[in-house]
């Protein structure tokens, strides 16, 4: 095994906080907030110095992040998804996660048979909304955190290719399946569902009705709800949160109930 390699068997955190050496040993000092430093999914790292909790798992951990190059002191990083091994810094994660999913569903596709998958829109739905009289007297409903998911929707827009274009085949269900249980979409509904569409098996050449062109609508944000309530939980605790560490994360994944990409897929 390489050096910075997680063993196959040891379960990544969530998230994971890289410490300054010198507020993990203020952390490890204090009675009430120790018991932060013996957390193996919301995870907090000390930069250099040895761990007082699972040192073996975390200095594991550690190395990882150097050898990626996520090994920065006072950083909160989160865990990817559909990629277990790889971790975001906070502050761009849900566009990142967002956009890897975007990417995933479009590989879906493309194993599928696709010829074009195309981004139409995304739509970010906040947690709390409040009613305003317009200039000319209306009513409407408006984002009590628009500043929020509307940066976050800017930034999810400029990751997104507006359109992808593949050379089509026929569909490769099972390759399509291997690939979703890879990346941990196995349990996506809309997904499942045009796998289901374009499964040709036992069904002959001249007699296929599959579909031709699909609007799909997926979540960027339902796989990694666990690990950004992981991430908040080390960012709101005590000596953590008085530092701000990650605070527009922690403002945008307060305020960000979902985001829908919408797509349109033509095989």
């Amino acid at each position: 095994m390489s050096a910075g390699t997680v063993d196959e068997g040891q379960r990544m955190p969530r998230s994971v906080l890289v410490a300054a050496d010198e507020l993990y040993l203020k952390i490890s000092d204090s009675p009430r907030d120790v018991g932060l430093l013996d957390d193996l999914h919301a995870m907090v790292v000390p930069y250099s110095i040895q761990p007082s909790f699972h040192s073996d798992e975390i200095i594991k951990v550690r190395q990882h992040l150097l050898r990626t190059g996520k090994l920065v002191p006072g950083s909160l990083l989160i865990q990817n998804p559909y990629d277990r091994e790889s971790y975001e810094f906070a502050e761009s994660a849900i566009e990142a996660f967002a956009s890897a999913k975007y990417h995933a569903m479009a590989n879906v596709a493309r194993l599928l048979g696709a010829t074009e998958v195309q981004f139409k829109e995304a739509r970010v739905e906040t947690r709390q909304k409040e009613w305003a009289f317009g200039v000319k007297g209306g009513i409407k409903a408006v984002d009590a955190d628009g500043d929020a998911s509307s940066q976050v929707k800017d930034q999810i827009k400029a990751q997104l290719h507006g359109q992808l274009t593949f050379p089509g085949s026929r569909p490769r269900v099972l390759e399509a399946l291997e690939y979703m249980k890879r990346r941990n979409l196995s349990d996506d509904r809309q997904l499942r569902d045009l796998v289901d569409m374009r499964d040709d098996r036992g069904v002959g050449d001249e007699d296929q009705n599959l579909v031709t062109s699909q609007v799909v609508r997926i979540s960027g944000t339902r796989e990694a709800e666990a690990s950004f309530r992981s991430a908040l939980s080390i960012a709101n605790a005590g000596p953590i949160k008085a530092l701000q560490i990650s605070t527009t994360f922690t403002k945008s994944a307060t305020s960000i109930r979902n985001i829908e990409i919408v797509t349109e897929i033509t095989f």
